[in-house]
């Protein structure tokens, strides 16, 4: 748990306000004194519209579920609060809804992350402190859930990208493992600093300070171990072999995108992380090779420079629904 134990449970009744309100709405017996009382909470404070933000998610990912299965868990709701929220978790555990759940809260988040103890919004960073003196960055569109007990001190990754000092690297000891999980696999930190991005069916590691050992989930028997400046990339299935370190793993923790002959696809598809919307690159300038230093506080800024630099421009009818297009 995080040594500001205030703001956590300040972060957790927030949430749990949240739901009640959802589910107040979703009951088929809320007034116009409800919908103008919640209206007043969700402006009250940014916090709280934060955590409205997965509900919007859920309404458009309800609408594309198939129609018996949306009304069984909403309708239902005129019998009452907690049959709502019942059905909440009904539709959360169902195998239909789960086939679809990576669409919930942007590419990145799905029902798991929804329900995490900590979650960062599309561009958005966030510094943690744990209770063991171990601090986490979280990077743009990331979810995690944060355990620490007697035995043990367990860091899930649902998706998205993390930054590890742990207590130890830090001049503490502490004989607990420290371990980073991820839905292709465990990282254990050997005393160290490293980044850990999961993403679609793989997972990245850098290592920046000491080493960490990685398992994949099918093949716990089979390990890696990887020092400072080496990285790899690890499904379920398969370990990656170590290779140098790329900078542009790490540089986002500086506010910063570093490339050395990237792709400007790529490029686009990682700037594409850091804003709302959609951004593409046309084919006919995928292979337009990149280098430079990009701010990803404001892509377009980036953008800007690389329209410059480069024969493209930025075509759109608005900032989100942008292509890149020869010039």
């Amino acid at each position: 748990m995080p040594a500001n134990r205030d703001g956590s449970a300040a972060e957790t009744r927030i949430r749990q306000e949240a739901i009640a309100w959802y589910a107040r709405l979703c009951s088929g017996e809320a007034t116009d004194a409800d919908r103008m009382a919640w209206q007043r909470w969700l402006e009250s404070h940014p916090e709280h519209q934060r955590a409205w933000r997965p509900f919007d998610a859920m309404q458009a990912m309800l609408q594309r579920v198939p129609g018996h299965l949306a009304s069984s868990t909403l309708q239902a709701s005129r019998h009452g609060r907690r049959r709502v929220l019942r059905g909440m978790a009904a539709l959360v555990g169902s195998g239909t809804v789960a086939g679809l759940s990576w669409q919930l809260a942007g590419r990145q988040e799905g029902m798991r992350s929804w329900l995490a103890d900590y979650r960062t919004g599309t561009g958005e960073r966030r510094d943690l402190m744990l209770a063991d003196g171990s601090a986490l960055t979280l990077n743009t569109g990331t979810s995690v859930d944060v355990s620490m007990d007697a035995a043990q001190r367990r860091i899930v990754l649902h998706g998205g990208e993390i930054l590890v000092r742990t207590a130890r690297s830090a001049g503490a000891r502490d004989g607990r493992p420290f371990t980073v999980h991820t839905p292709q696999g465990r990282i254990l930190a050997l005393g160290t600093r490293f980044t850990v991005r999961s993403e679609g069916e793989q997972t990245v590691v850098s290592v920046l300070q000491d080493a960490v050992q990685i398992q994949t989930r099918q093949d716990a028997g089979h390990s890696l171990r990887l020092q400072a400046g080496q990285q790899a990339v690890f499904s379920g299935q398969r370990l990656g072999a170590p290779m140098p370190a790329d900078p542009a793993q790490v540089s986002w923790v500086e506010g910063s995108l570093v490339v050395d002959g990237w792709r400007l696809e790529d490029v686009v598809r990682e700037l594409a992380r850091y804003r709302p919307g959609r951004l593409a690159c046309d084919p006919a300038v995928a292979e337009l090779r990149v280098s430079g230093v990009f701010p990803l506080a404001d892509t377009d800024r980036a953008l800007a420079v690389i329209a410059r630099a480069f024969p493209v421009r930025a075509a759109g009818m608005t900032r989100y629904w942008v292509t890149l297009v020869p010039a």
